[in-house]
Formats: C-alpha cells, structure tokens, sequence
C-alpha cells in the first residue's frame, strides 16, 4: 500500500482550495502540481490506438501532476467530488516522485496477474485497502468507479468486467452498489 503523504497542505496562502465535480478533467499543465484535500481522483494516459492505461488512483494527501510523470497526455479526472489545493512549495516533489513510483509499481504488479479474474480481484482488493473501510459485512469502498473504469485498470474489457463482477456477487466475494463503490464480503 502506498502511503499518502502526512506533512500539512503547502499551498499558497493567496491560493483557495478548488472544488472539482464527479468526473471533471483537473489542469494538469507541467507548471499544475495539485494535492488532494479531500476526495479521490485517477489519472490516466492513452496511446495512439486511443487505448487509455490507468497511471494511478490518488486520494487525501496524495500529490498529483503532469510534472511527475513524462507522459503525454496526462489526464487527471475526479472520481466523486474532489477538493484540491495548488502546490507552490516544490521541495514536495522528491517525496510525491516516490508515491509516484511505489504507486505504480503496485499497479504493474497487479495487471501482471494472469488470469483475468484473479487480476480483477487483486485490483478491486488493493483499492479496498488503499480506499475502504472495514466493517462487521467486510471492507467498503468509498470510491465511486465505474465498470469500464476497473476494466481499463485491469486491461480487460468491460464486458470482463462486468461478467466478472457478476461471478463473484455469486460466489459471495463482493457487493456491488448503485453509487458505483463496492464491499468486499468477509469470509466467514
């Protein structure tokens, strides 16, 4: 699990934090660093088959930021509503550089995976832990993602994924919402 950041927001003192609705694209311009006050955000990149590859999922603390990754393009979208500050304080970028990497090595381990179903399964257990609660039924997300949005992390169609959920709401692992977040069931 990636560790978010603890130190206090370092934004400026001129700067107010700014809100972004559910699936809003953030500016995320070389000069943009971002860091999450509340709420969480993915960001993602695309090649040139328009095939989109999941970069991160970021919440509470985390630093986003074209600056910290030399792809283009670099897409920051809001999952849910998500409150953000402007970074003015740079010497952050070292410790947001390491999320960066440890984040994303996660995610490469993970789609690694495989089999289908035990990637998807990996997948929906890391953003559990990263993004849940644990409750007496299992760990709730508060992460509101769509079907296609894990199949693009999982490099798997959305009709896997969809499928996929399915088998396991049959096989007792996972709950699936309406509000777009999941419970993975405690096994007894």
């Amino acid at each position: 699990m990636v560790a978010s950041l603890s130190r206090p927001f370092m934004h400026s003192p001129s700067s107010a934090t700014k809100r972004f609705s559910d699936r809003a694209l953030l500016p995320s311009e070389p000069q943009h660093l971002w860091q999450i006050k509340r709420g969480i955000a993915r960001t993602y990149t695309w090649d040139q088959n328009g095939n989109i590859t999941t970069l991160g999922i970021w919440g509470t603390g985390d630093i986003v930021g074209q600056s910290l990754s030399n792809l283009t393009p670099y897409i920051i979208q809001s999952l849910g509503v998500v409150d953000v500050y402007p970074l003015v304080d740079y010497q952050w970028q070292n410790e947001a550089i390491l999320s960066h990497a440890q984040h994303l090595t996660t995610l490469l381990k993970i789609i690694s995976i495989k089999r289908a179903e035990d990637r998807l399964l990996s997948l929906l257990k890391w953003l559990a832990q990263r993004f849940g609660v644990v409750t007496p039924r299992g760990t709730c997300t508060t992460i509101p993602i769509t079907h296609q949005e894990l199949a693009e992390m999982a490099n798997i169609t959305r009709v896997t994924a969809t499928r996929l959920i399915g088998d396991m709401e049959q096989q007792g692992i996972l709950q699936w919402s309406r509000k777009r977040q999941f419970i993975l069931l405690a096994t007894p």
